[in-house]
């Protein structure tokens, strides 16, 4: 019972730790492929946590598909918004918009 709870124990933690800290990245970046990259490993975390968590087959394939659609959409994303904006920055993405927009009367 001690080693392999040990072992489950420690991948499970690592694996909450990946979570976390590729949501707070995908938070807390300036860049969009930073976001999308945070995101990404995010899912890998929770996938790998799922696993230590021993959860059916089915689940992690459906969690792998979630994470790879959401790779595919994301770099869409961030090619559509290089193309567009020239920046991937996303304070340079803001302030394109706002320059595009006409100003709201009585401001």
């Amino acid at each position: 019972m001690g080693s392999g709870f040990i072992v489950q124990a420690a991948v499970l933690i690592g694996a909450f730790m990946l979570l976390l800290m590729g949501a707070v990245a995908a938070w807390t970046a300036p860049n969009a492929t930073k976001r999308v990259a945070g995101v990404i490993v995010a899912l890998i975390g929770a996938i790998i946590a799922m696993a230590a968590l021993q959860a059916p087959p089915s689940w992690l394939i459906a969690g792998a598909a979630v994470a790879l659609g959401y790779c595919v959409v994301g770099t869409t994303v961030v090619v559509r918004l290089q193309e567009a904006y020239g920046a991937a920055e996303t304070s340079a993405i803001d302030a394109a918009d706002d320059e595009g927009e006409p100003p709201e009367p009585g401001a």
